[in-house]
């Protein structure tokens, strides 16, 4: 695996204006780079695995990652097989192979450092959750974890069952503009973005993935952060509730954003994200 090694990854590159929730916003513009990062601190034992989201990659995370260097974490990213190279279309791909994935990466960390936390963005939440089931992670954070497809209002049927109905003779879809509401963000994510659509296959073995781990939840006692925006347009945004409701963590908390869409480290609360982030991993 071919893993970047510098200290920071992002360049701003100028400065871009764009309306959000009644508000001007003003944001540099970041090179985004889908590339897996292994960011060793100098200082510290402690370390911090980051696992992306279906269909994503890296690049999500990059800019939490580099905040967590500056406050004196190692961070790692890392890509899922199905996830780890550009094609044309998203190559089919399965939860299994991408927890091996994670799991290698977590117990390589775990011999090198004393203390181990993760972060898992939408699926990476997911896998995230399901690795501290069977392994010591010291801390889980969650963002915008799925665990439901959000449901718009004039779609007659729930996701899921068109995905496990009709998509099993579909095996693409075609990927709309990334969910974030910062404009050069969003700009910076689709230029590193990998995929134009999502493997439907894929997909269903999400919701195997998400079928086991919510049977896992009360057994999961690892202090956990939730962070979801009420405006995500691509999970179910109570989501995050059910896990908080059901997880067996007596250390847990649960965090809303109102103005970010799905990509929260991305988007315009990306600063308050990392605020928090930082602040529950620091205790």
């Amino acid at each position: 695996m071919n893993v970047a090694s510098s200290t920071s990854v992002a360049l701003a590159i100028g400065v871009d204006f764009f309306y959000v929730g009644n508000v001007w916003h003003a944001t540099a513009l970041i090179h985004l780079v889908n590339r897996p990062f292994f960011h060793r601190h100098p200082e510290g034992d402690r370390a911090c695995l980051l696992l992306h989201g279906l269909g994503g990659g890296v690049y999500e995370l990059q800019l939490l990652g580099e905040v967590l260097y500056k406050a004196g974490w190692t961070v790692q990213g890392i890509l899922y097989p199905g996830h780890d190279r550009p094609t044309p279309q998203m190559p089919a791909s399965t939860w299994p192979q991408w927890y091996e994935a994670v799991v290698s990466a977590f117990q390589a960390l775990r011999e090198s450092y004393s203390t181990v936390a993760v972060i898992g963005f939408s699926t990476g939440g997911t896998l995230a959750l399901h690795l501290a089931r069977h392994y010591a992670v010291d801390a889980l954070v969650l963002l915008a974890p799925f665990l439901r497809i959000y449901r718009p209002w004039f779609l007659p049927l729930a996701p899921e069952t068109l995905v496990l109905s009709i998509g099993q003779w579909i095996p693409w879809v075609p990927r709309r503009s990334l969910p974030i509401r910062d404009r050069p963000l969003r700009q910076a994510a689709e230029a590193a973005c990998f995929f134009k659509s999502f493997n439907l296959q894929a997909v269903r073995s999400a919701l195997d993935l998400i079928a086991q781990v919510e049977r896992e939840l009360p057994l999961i006692t690892t202090p956990t952060l939730i962070l979801q925006s009420l405006a995500d347009t691509v999970v179910d945004r109570q989501g995050g509730q059910r896990i908080y409701e059901h997880l067996g963590s007596p250390k847990k908390e649960l965090h809303w954003f109102k103005e970010s869409d799905h990509l929260l480290p991305l988007d315009v609360e990306r600063e308050q994200v990392f605020a928090k982030v930082v602040a529950f991993l620091g205790r």
